[in-house]
């Protein structure tokens, strides 16, 4: 048996809390910040928040992987199968926001299209004009929602292979590789858990928004749920009644502009943090 699959059943086996190593200590913090803010609500604050926390677990991860004794351990031969696990989740994580950060610049596009037209109408009665930002704007939505569950089936594939490790090693070198797969898996697992409440957030409910929808092509006006967020605030504007339509493009542009800038920071971290392990890797 190999001395990673040695390693890897000590990962597995045991169920005890993982033993923290003081190279880790950086990291621990920046998890336990971001895993204090509840993004189950669904609200565009704690995403945007837990955002703002996982750029900065990065920032930390950075530092981490710069460490000398981190770099030693990382690139042992015990550690190429683990580093080649990074890799690959590292590039899964750097799609998603990527592609999550483009779904925000289109957003903002088809928004203020709309906005646009809101304010032509109120000027010169431009209803057509109109009809036809908002119809766009609702396919838009439509394709929004089936990419972010692509997204959310490709983050899966990489939160699996995610396990606690142990505190149990058969030696000095063997426990500090235990505690940087541990601390390094454990980074992954919370950036792949923000990033779905984050497209959670872009889908929304799916029932509900098929019957928004509805309501669009039938030009109902009886629609009288509570929204959850910034994004199904616009959507009921839509269907229901568009007298607020205005205010909701506004609460929606605000967020989305927020997004963007915590996307792109964050996508940026991912890279310096693959370069990183590429890096160790080739050394």
């Amino acid at each position: 048996m190999s001395n990673m699959m040695i390693i890897e059943n000590q990962l597995r086996s045991i169920s005890l809390p993982s033993r923290s190593h003081p190279s880790t200590t950086g990291i621990e913090e920046a998890l336990t910040k971001v895993k204090a803010i509840n993004t189950t609500t669904g609200s565009s604050e704690s995403i945007l928040m837990a955002l703002a926390s996982l750029e900065e677990l990065y920032s930390c991860t950075e530092e981490f992987l710069k460490m000398g004794s981190t770099q030693r351990v990382m690139s042992s031969s015990d550690a190429s199968e683990f580093m080649e696990e990074m890799l690959d989740g590292s590039l899964r994580l750097m799609d998603t926001c990527s592609v999550s950060r483009d779904l925000m610049v289109e957003t903002h596009e088809h928004v203020r299209g709309v906005q646009s037209c809101v304010r032509r109408k109120k000027i010169a009665g431009g209803i057509d004009q109109l009809d036809v930002a908002i119809s766009g704007y609702v396919g838009f939505r439509k394709n929004m929602r089936n990419e972010a569950k692509k997204l959310i089936g490709s983050l899966k594939k990489i939160d699996g292979g995610s396990c606690p490790a142990s505190g149990v090693s058969n030696g000095q070198q063997d426990e500090h590789l235990l505690a940087v797969i541990d601390a390094m898996r454990r980074v992954v697992s919370v950036s792949v858990s923000v990033l779905k409440s984050f497209l959670e957030f872009l889908s929304g409910r799916q029932s509900n928004i098929k019957r928004k929808l509805a309501s669009v092509l039938k030009k109902k006006k009886d629609l009288r749920e509570e929204t959850k967020n910034e994004l199904e605030g616009l959507d009921s504007a839509i269907c229901c009644s568009r007298d607020d339509l205005q205010n909701k493009l506004g609460e929606v542009e605000m967020s989305i502009d927020r997004f963007e800038k915590h996307l792109e920071g964050l996508f940026r971290r991912l890279i310096r943090t693959r370069a990183s392990i590429l890096n160790i890797i080739s050394h």
